[in-house]
């Protein structure tokens, strides 16, 4: 009985969906006829009334065709109607908010539940930009970037609650990280709807994960601006590379019609603006399009960055922000000072984001000459327990080793991390201990004046040892009154690797240095590997003699 009921009403289903087709393929021939206009009401209400994915699709697609060749012939261009009748310039209008109803129909399509139509309904969107920029190049030999529905669909994008991952790696890898053009202005309308956000206060958090899942993995930032060459809209491509006759050409026309294409210090011309000529103007040299600025595109990126980092921020955004700072959105930026504050109370927060932080402090500090007097006591006091077992360890091993290489340090502060180092070493993970040995080698080879702390026998353990571990001043620990004898103690670690290791320190000094990244990425599962793939001269003796036999008694 219930397979019956499913098959009769998927039977229904299709059979209702030819209908609603057979009727969109009417619709939409009848309104060849400007004279059955009313027709065009009765398709967008089919469309909306339906709850089939199919007749939907359909329809959408049918208005697609139908809106394109309106477009293109003019129809929905009220500039255009200017001098026409009242009557023209009625039927423009009504057909301009019958456009802005289409649109907005489109905008919630992508939150529908069904991705097959999410997608549809985006590529749309996109190719009625394209029409639109086509259409006002031809016209009028000018460029103009269609905002009135680029923005509300970013609007709909990151505001949407249940954002698809079909739908963000659809509008990310086909359209903003590949076109220029649509890059640069996803950047410059998410920054306004971001700030705008903040004003009202609502939906933040699902406006900030969305807006970091897309401009996270946009990768095609350029860095000179030869590289801007990409454009979904008809923008003009002047670094695209021409033939012979091409270049006359355009040498010829110089002074043509082609300087129309270039926009002066407004930049694009939004949709605000009437579509009259320009004033010509005669001895004055045009700049070029922000789009061919590579400034411009680093104004756009800094502008959605910033503002996205005052969104109130989960910690995973927080930790996956600063995990790509330096390598990712430092080199980028127009101004990277403006992060001096994010960064430095980044790094006074303590635990993993600190050690997060670091990267992008020290680009600032040797680049953009930061000035952090408390740099070296945060970064002492950064060294704890915990550090030894995140997974950021390799990591903030690498930027230590970069931090004390200078010679010139002062050799109190290198003896109190040494010092930290070998009291930390005893309680570490194996992977740990075997980074921290080679790590204070280095080091002593660095400043041979803290060899002393090798020989000293001022200290032979914890009770008589004057080194104050709790002591967050590197300055004032007296690390140098003490000695290594954690290092002695590492000689007798359980594990073989780390015991060899530590015996360097009883040995003559006759290796320059060691070369750390031999050492960072050990684990516990990389030593196991090692063991058994280890080949053995004789299988070890699993018991020395045969146990005897037991006898119970109840």
């Amino acid at each position: 009985m219930t397979a019956s009921s499913s098959k009769k009403r998927k039977t229904t289903s299709t059979g209702n969906f030819k209908e609603d087709r057979q009727k969109i393929r009417s619709l939409e021939a009848s309104l060849s006829d400007k004279t059955k206009l009313n027709n065009l009401v009765e398709l967008i209400d089919l469309a909306k009334s339906r709850s089939n994915a199919q007749t939907i699709h359909a329809a959408m697609h049918s208005l697609h065709r139908l809106f394109t060749r309106w477009q293109m012939n003019g129809d929905l261009d009220r500039s255009a109607q200017a001098g026409t009748s009242e009557a023209a310039q009625k039927v423009t209008s009504w057909l301009c908010d019958q456009y802005d109803d289409y649109l907005q129909w489109l905008r919630l399509l992508l939150s529908h539940e069904e991705p097959g139509l999410q997608l549809p309904s985006l590529k749309i969107q996109m190719a009625l930009i394209k029409t639109q920029t086509e259409y006002v190049k031809e016209q009028y030999n000018k460029y103009r970037f269609p905002d009135a529905i680029f923005k509300p669909l970013v609007y709909a994008v990151i505001t949407n609650p249940n954002l698809s991952e079909l739908l963000r790696k659809e509008f990310l890898e086909k359209y903003v990280n590949a076109y220029d053009d649509i890059r640069y202005h996803f950047y410059q309308r998410s920054a306004e709807i971001m700030e705008e956000s903040l004003g009202k206060k609502a939906g933040l958090k699902t406006i900030a994960k969305n807006v970091f899942s897309i401009i996270e993995a946009i990768q095609s930032m350029p860095t000179e601006e030869n590289e801007i060459n990409e454009f979904w809209t008809a923008h003009s491509n002047p670094h695209a590379k021409k033939n012979a006759e091409e270049d006359k050409f355009d040498d010829a026309m110089m002074i043509g019609d082609d300087d129309d294409l270039l926009l002066g210090d407004s930049g694009l011309v939004s949709d605000n603006e009437d579509a009259t000529e320009k004033k010509k103007t005669t001895g004055k040299k045009k700049k070029p399009s922000p789009l061919l600025n590579l400034k411009a595109h680093k104004r756009v990126f800094q502008s959605c960055w910033i503002t996205f980092l005052r969104m109130p921020l989960t910690e995973e955004l927080y930790k996956k922000t600063l995990l790509i700072l330096h390598k990712r959105i430092l080199p980028h930026l127009l101004n990277p000072t403006f992060l001096m504050d994010f960064l430095t109370d980044s790094y006074n927060v303590g635990g993993a984001v600190s050690l997060l932080a670091i990267n992008g402090l020290f680009v600032l500090i040797t680049e953009h000459n930061l000035d952090y007097p408390d740099f070296y006591p945060k970064l002492y006091s950064l060294l704890d327990r915990n550090v030894m077992h995140v997974k950021f360890r390799s990591r903030f091993f690498r930027l230590l080793d970069i931090f004390l290489s200078s010679p010139l340090l002062p050799a109190a502060l290198i003896a109190a991390f040494i010092k930290r180092l070998a009291r930390l070493s005893l309680t570490a993970p194996p992977a740990a201990s075997v980074i921290i040995v080679p790590f204070i080698y280095n080091l002593l080879r660095r400043h041979p004046t803290l060899m002393k702390m090798i020989h000293s026998t001022n200290a032979i353990g914890k009770s008589d040892d004057p080194y104050d571990h709790n002591e967050m001043n590197p300055y004032e620990c007296h690390a140098l009154e003490s000695s290594l004898w954690e290092v002695q103690t590492l000689a007798e670690h359980y594990y073989a690797n780390v015991s060899t290791l530590a015996k360097i320190f009883s040995e003559k000094f006759l290796k320059p240095k060691y070369n750390l990244e031999d050492f960072m990425d050990h684990t516990y599962s990389t030593f196991f590997t090692t063991e058994i793939e280890r080949k053995r001269k004789r299988d070890p003796a699993m018991a020395f003699e045969k146990p005897g036999e037991n006898e119970w008694e109840l």
